[in-house]
Order: structure tokens, then sequence, then C-alpha cells
């Protein structure tokens, strides 16, 4: 095999990331670093196992995190009813059902794999949230658990799991008559079925043995959270196309093998761990993803001009006949290449290791450091929570690194992994779901790293502190602030949050709880509008013509109401329909004050980020601190607004009321 051939080339993209990060920082090489870099990789390796079956035929899965989803709320539920063989079994079969349903459309119903799997996609996630009611479900059977939580010789069970499956599924891809009859597929079905190939039952299995895989890092993802979340999968199925990609898989089809897949899903496990640890912005990490996914393309598609400039002269003009004959050298250049890169990593170690001598650990170093694991920055509140973090750490001298899990239960634990590998003095912690909350606060327990807390309470380990604002009571309050805008009578809309997380079912809890004191008001629709104003704007689009009578509108964010009024502004209803939200962004005061809405419950996100950097602090310091302060939100009217924004410009945040 060449050393640059189409396998290999993620090999070599892997060496090069690796040196880089070598000699970037010394905590790269910990043994608990290269743990975390692989058991990070376990769950979109799978996936993407799967989905390299299904791209060398040419087609897509776009299906895969719903599958992954669905396969774990099936799993968790039948595990809690009949125990854990029956839950195991019962995700597998649902991932081969859903894969059999995706081959079925793409060879049977003639439909672009693409369009297929899209729709799929959509309809199991759907099925996941009516079947859970966007509950997450628990799990405790130890046995299950240790899928995710265990270790073997000191490696984790998800590490075995990945590179057994790896080299079970590798081997039918290289070694068997299906692998090669899936190979000829992809590279001409036409042909393939003159041969004598049933390409359409090739399909089908290849959608299969996607969706059995998505099902297995579903268990593994469940396992390890210890709970089964709607929401899991969502956004997988990108990364795991990314890393086929990577891995040297051709979109064109009947090229590609399963060791690139799994070293592309290393490498951009390795990616996101070294900009962590090189505490990159978040918002700057997608874009080296992204650049490092075009690069993968670029060489694919021009592997051809790149592989000669790796020949000597002599030799990429001789035929290879002619070459034998001559005895002509091998090619020089790549074995310098190789030497060369290894030479690095030697290097590079000595230098970590150097490094590391030399790093005093101190606690008074440690108390300086912290680390803030976010659920979103793509949310006006959380950026302000972020900012009013900053704004505080840097008056006490704390270095911060911010971290961004874009909502993603995955995402959170795997940031939260990294960042305790550098021993900050606390971890200053959002979970996007208590369930995922408790599995990172049970982590920086075994490694003596305190935990504050804030916006939500995880469900399991020990916090040195909480704070946050009572969401249950801020649905309370947006509800009674609707019943006042629309004088107790009349009939009212509920826009729901992203549907399967803690914070809009809590919230969607309190207004359900509000409007019960409210008996003149009728709630005749209740949508999810994702805390998207964009999306809001077209739900209570739909929602206004159904409704002809509509009065009210609560948002269960500030973003979602200002989509209701774009709504209700573009039918002239603004007079009529009365709408409240929930947060205080400055989009919304601003609003309130020009009387488009009528209220907002808020809540001072900016302050809620100085008072978790103060905390922080003091409990890195190793002071004492309330160990849970519960925080509530001001119904801000029109008149209201001028003295809220005050107070905020009194706090040091000047961005929100501009």
């Amino acid at each position: 095999m060449s050393l640059f051939s189409d396998q290999l080339r993620a090999v070599w993209m892997l060496a090069f990331v690796a040196i880089a990060l070598v000699f970037a920082t010394p905590l790269f090489l910990q043994p608990s670093n290269m743990l975390n870099v692989l058991l990070t990789a376990a769950v979109v390796a799978l996936i993407a196992a799967g989905q390299t079956y299904v791209i060398i035929l040419a087609e897509i899965d776009l299906s895969v995190g719903a599958v992954l989803g669905f396969s774990a709320i099936t799993t968790a539920s039948v595990i809690s009813q009949y125990g854990v063989v029956a839950g195991l079994a019962a995700g597998l079969a649902v991932g081969a059902l859903a894969g059999l349903i995706n081959g079925v459309l793409v060879t049977k119903a003639r439909m672009p794999s693409f369009i297929a799997t899209l729709a799929t996609m959509s309809i199991f996630a759907g099925l996941t949230l009516q079947f859970s009611q966007g509950n997450p479900v628990k799990v405790t059977d130890q046995a299950f658990l240790a899928l995710g939580q265990g270790n073997l010789l000191g490696i984790p069970t998800p590490i075995w799991i990945m590179l057994v499956l790896g080299v079970l599924f590798g081997y039918v891809l290289a070694r068997t008559r299906y692998g090669r009859e899936l190979y000829a597929t992809g590279d001409n079905a036409d042909a393939a079925r003159l041969a004598g190939i049933s390409t359409d039952r090739v399909k089908i299995l290849a959608f299969m043995i996607s969706g059995v895989l998505a099902a297995t890092a579903g268990f593994i993802l469940t396992a390890r959270l210890g709970t089964a979340q709607p929401t899991a999968g969502t956004g997988l199925e990108l990364a795991a196309i990314a890393a086929v990609i990577i891995g040297g898989t051709s979109l064109a089809g009947g090229r590609g093998a399963l060791l690139g897949t799994l070293v592309g899903a290393v490498l951009l496990a390795m990616i996101d761990n070294g900009l962590n640890l090189l505490n990159v912005s978040p918002f700057l990490q997608s874009v080296v993803k992204g650049a490092v996914i075009l690069l993968a393309v670029f060489v694919d598609r021009n592997s051809g001009v790149l592989m000669r400039i790796f020949r000597s002269g002599r030799a990429s003009r001789a035929t290879p006949a002619t070459a034998v004959a001559a005895g002509a050298p091998a090619p020089l250049l790549p074995k310098v290449v190789m030497i060369s890169v290894v030479g690095l990593l030697v290097v590079g170690a000595g230098v970590t290791t150097a490094a590391r001598s030399t790093d005093d650990g101190s606690a008074a170093a440690q108390q300086k450091s912290a680390t803030l694991v976010i659920s979103t920055l793509n949310n006006p509140f959380f950026v302000s929570v972020g900012e009013g973090a900053k704004d505080q750490a840097a008056k006490l001298g704390v270095n911060l690194d911010v971290q961004n899990a874009n909502n993603n239960d995955t995402s959170s634990l795997n940031q939260a992994t990294t960042a305790l590998v550098k021993k900050p003095g606390v971890l200053l912690l959002d979970p996007t779901s208590s369930e995922a909350g408790g599995s990172i606060t049970v982590k920086a327990n075994q490694a003596n790293v305190p935990v504050v807390a804030f916006d939500r309470v995880p469900d399991q380990g020990k916090l040195a502190a909480f704070i946050g604002y009572d969401a249950v009571q801020a649905g309370k309050n947006g509800a009674k602030a609707l019943c006042e805008a629309v004088g107790g009578t009349g009939k009212v809309a509920e826009l729901q949050g992203l549907l399967g997380t803690s914070v809009a079912r809590d919230r969607s809890e309190g207004f359900k709880a509000g409007m019960q004191e409210c008996p003149g008001v009728q709630v005749v629709a209740v949508q999810s509008a994702d805390f998207d104003r964009g999306k809001a704007l077209d739900v209570t689009t739909n929602i206004l013509q159904a409704n002809p009578g509509l009065t009210g509108i609560y948002g269960a964010n500030d973003e979602m109401a200002l989509g209701a009024v774009a709504a209700v502004k573009s039918r002239g209803l603004l007079s009529t329909v009365k709408i409240v939200g929930n947060d205080g962004i400055g989009d919304a005061l601003a609003a309130v004050k020009g009387g488009e809405m009528y209220a907002t419950n808020a809540e001072s996100p900016f302050a809620l980020g100085q008072e978790v950097a103060k905390i922080g602090h003091a409990v890195a310091s190793g002071e004492k601190v309330e160990e849970s302060r519960v925080l509530q939100g001001k119904l801000v009217t029109g008149s209201g607004v001028e003295e809220f924004c005050s107070y905020l410009r009194g706090i040091g945040d000047t961005a929100t009321c501009k």
C-alpha cells in the first residue's frame, strides 16, 4: 500500500495535527487526554462506520442522528420494563428497521437517498419526541451503564467497542463477498447488475448496517450520560459524514475504507480537544473544522496531482516494469517525510515532558483559572451570561476559558471532560440538561475539580454551589403578565422552547400552572418554536391563521416572543394581540418600551454571569459560599424599562440597553 494512498491520507493528517498539538500544549500527550480523544471519537466513529457503507454506494444517510435518538429512547424504555438484554435487542431492532425503511425507499421507491433520509430523519425525530413526550428516560441498570462508563484494562469500554466493531465491519468491507459487491455497486451499479449482483439487496443491507451502528452508538451515548435524551443524536449525522470524507471515502462511490473513516473520526475529536486545550474562541472552532473538511475534499479531488509531488523524477517517469528491471530506487521523499514525522513526534514528546516537569501546578495558579462550559452561545441570553462572567473574571484576575456546547449533551460532556485535563480551579457549568450535567459533575468530582452549576441543577454528583433562575416560576410570571394583558379573558397561544430540553419543560409547566389561576383565558394553541425567532415567526403566522380571535401570545423566551411580534405586526394586529416574553434581552426591552410587547420576565443574564464568576472564584480560593441560590426574574412593562436599564448599566452591562 502506498504511503500516500487514499486509505492512509487521514493518518497523515492525524499525524500532522498531533505534531502541532504536541508542540502547542504540554497537556495534549497526557495519557488521560489521549483516552479522552478516543472516548470522544467513539460515538461519531460508529455512526461514520455505517455511513461509510452507504457513501461507498454513492448514497447518503441523513437519518442516522435521529435513528440514534429513537433507538436510545426505545432501549432505555424497554430496559426499565424488561431488562438490559431485551432493551439492547429492541434498540438494535429499531436501528435495523430504520435502515430497512431507508433502503426500501431508495431501491424500491426509487427515491434519491438525500431526500428519502432527510424525510425519515424528520419522521424518526418526531416519533422520538412523541414516544418520550420530550422527556429523558433514566437508566439505572449497572450492566448497561458499564457500556459507557466501564473500563477494561484501564481503557474505557466505548473505545473497546469502537475498535472491535471497526475491525469486524472493516473485515466485512475488505475481505468478504458482500464487501466486493458493495464496491462494485458503488463504482458502477449497471455493470454490477449485469454481473449478477443484486444491487437492491446490497443497498438495503448497507442502510441496515448504518442503522444498526447508529443504534449501537446510541447505546454508548445513553450509557455515558446515564439517560436517553430525545435530542441526543441531533447534528451527529454531519460529523459522521465529515469523518467519512476526511477518511478518504469518495462521495462519487466505489472507493473508501473503514480505517480512514475511524481515523477521520479521531482526527475530528483531536481537533476539538486541541482547540479546547488551547482556549481557542468557540466561534472560531467551527471555522477550523470546516477548513479541515475542505482540505480533505481538495486532496480527494486533486489526489493525482498531489501524488506526483511525492514521487522522484526517475521513478515517476518510468513504468513499474521498467523501474523494476532497471533496479530503480524507491521514491525517496515519502521515506523522508515519514522519518520526519516520527522524529517530530519524538522531539515533541520530549518538549512536552520537559514543560510538564517545570509546571508547578501551584494552588495559587489553580485559583486563577476557571473553565466555563455554557449550553449555547447562539442565544443572546447566554451570550450576555458569558460576557458578564468574563467581565467579573477580568476584575478578579481569573483566567476564564469559555466553551460553547451548542445545546448538545454530547458536546457538553466532551468539552467538560477535556476541560478537566487542564485541572482548572473550578468548573463553571451550564448543563444542556440536568442529566448531562449530572454525568459531568460526577467526572469532576472524580478529578477533584469543584463544580459551580447555574441555570440548571445536575441530577447527580456533588456541587460546590448552584445559582440560577427558577424556570418554573418564570413560566408562572409569564402567565400572570399575559392574563393581565388580555384583561383576564380571551384566547391565547403558547410558544414552547426546544422540545426535550429541561428549561423548555420547566417554563411550559410553569405557564400551564399560571394559566390555571386565570380561568377566563383559554389556551387554544401550543406549539414549539425551538427558542428561535425565525421559526417563531412562521409558527405564529400559522397560529394566527387558525385562530383569528387570538388575543395573546406567550413566548418561553424573548427570541420567540420577538418572532411573534413580527408575525402579528405583518397582519396589523399589534393593538389587539398582546405578547409576553422571557429573559430581558435588549431587543425585547426595546419592544416593550415601544409598545410592541406587553412585558418580558427579565432575568439579567449579565448579572447572572457576574455572580457565577464571583462564586467560582470564591470556591477555588477555598472560601465558604452559599450552596444554593435561586433567583427570580422581574416582570418589566413599558413604564419599567428605563429603571431596569439603569440597573443594568450600573452593573456594567452596556450592551443590553443601547
